[in-house]
């Protein structure tokens, strides 16, 4: 009998231990299209920022993308054109929304030019942007300029596309840092 009671007891320990588990729900995020300030509009940097953004979302444990009438809604609402939106803009999206993060970008050079003078055929990578995140849960607010010129000897990027590929590896970074930001 003392058996039974004991496995009972542990029983229900371990149901009660378990239960804090089970309430634990994943914050809401909302991802706002791309602002593409490149000069000829890039249709690509489009497709890779959706991509890869959606991509580093999956992976991110605790987080769920959100896609909704009222979101579509609040966006429209905002009426955001080519400039990345401040703290209060991004909070009213938020609100509305019923997210909990908002996430946008900005994309204003994407391009490489051949480097002169130089001794090899080489690429210069001319990236700026701007990432901003708010983060309704603790009133944060992210804000990121992001700029590189990496240079590639120029033979070795004749096999893949080299300039979304580095705009793609950008994308993941700060959609992380944005997840992650604290005060």
């Amino acid at each position: 009998m003392k058996k039974v009671l004991r496995y009972l007891l542990m029983t229900v320990m371990a149901l009660f231990v378990s239960l804090p588990c089970l309430s634990a729900e994943a914050a809401s995020v909302a991802l706002l299209p791309l602002i593409n300030n490149v000069e000829g509009g890039d249709d690509i940097a489009n497709q890779v920022f959706y991509k890869e953004a959606l991509a580093t979302m999956k992976l991110q444990k605790g987080f769920v993308l959100m896609e909704n009438d009222k979101i579509n809604a609040a966006i429209d609402a905002a009426r955001i054109v080519d400039e990345v939106p401040d703290k209060a803009t991004l909070a009213q999206i938020a609100k509305d929304g019923n997210v909990d993060i908002v996430i946008a970008m900005q994309i204003d050079d994407l391009e490489d030019k051949p480097v002169f003078p130089s001794t090899e055929r080489m690429l210069e990578l001319d990236m700026e942007g701007v990432a901003v995140a708010y983060n309704r849960l603790n009133g944060v607010f992210y804000k990121h300029e992001f700029a590189s010129d990496k240079q590639i000897d120029e033979t070795l990027t004749s096999r893949w596309d080299w300039v979304h590929e580095e705009f793609g590896r950008q994308v993941r970074i700060e959609i992380k840092r944005a997840l992650k930001a604290k005060k």
